[in-house]
């Protein structure tokens, strides 16, 4: 696989579905949920009929379906509200990630356009659009938040540097 093309990386990103909805997460929800539903009720409907054959308490046969139906449930919607905290967290220091570099390296190129030195200007202006160009790669794919941290490389230098290493390759592949 080439440095500059690379696959989604992110679990919450899917493919377009040929469905007719225009949201296929909400289709795919839908499914989800009846699925799980259905799986909760069995489940529920197995402990009550097995407590009734092995001849247990009416109230307690009875009160076991429900009972494990809710366990269920509980389980599985802490499962997605987890999910969806950990997809929010995660969107978040992205955006910060992006934001940080971005507009630093955007405030780069503003200020290089005051210097005389057009080498030094040409300089200033390629480190930012590298700077930019591998913040963009790297939150495209990490994946983990370990990669876009901010605490690590906060000056940029560091995406700068593996910019420019991506660049070098890349014309090597083209040029090979």
């Amino acid at each position: 696989m080439k440095a500059d093309k690379h696959e989604l990386a992110h679990s919450y990103e899917h493919s377009k579905r040929t469905s007719g909805f225009s949201s296929a997460s909400f289709l795919q929800s839908l499914t989800t949920a009846l699925v799980l539903g259905m799986m909760a009720a069995l489940l529920g409907m197995a402990a009550g009929a097995a407590l009734y054959f092995r001849h247990a308490a009416w109230y307690i046969s009875a009160g076991a379906g429900p009972l494990v139906d809710t366990l269920v449930v509980i389980s599985l919607v802490t499962i997605a509200l987890e999910q969806a905290r950990k997809r929010s967290i995660r969107r978040t220091v992205e955006l910060a990630f992006l934001n940080h570099h971005v507009r630093n390296a955007l405030t780069q190129v503003m200020m290089a356009s005051n210097l005389t030195d057009a080498a030094k200007q040409d300089r200033f202006i390629r480190e930012a659009v590298n700077r930019i160009s591998e913040a963009l790669v790297r939150v495209a794919n990490s994946a983990d938040l370990s990669g876009i941290s901010l605490e690590e490389d906060l000056m940029g230098a560091e995406l700068i540097h593996e910019a420019e290493e991506r660049g070098k390759q890349v014309g090597l592949t083209r040029a090979g």
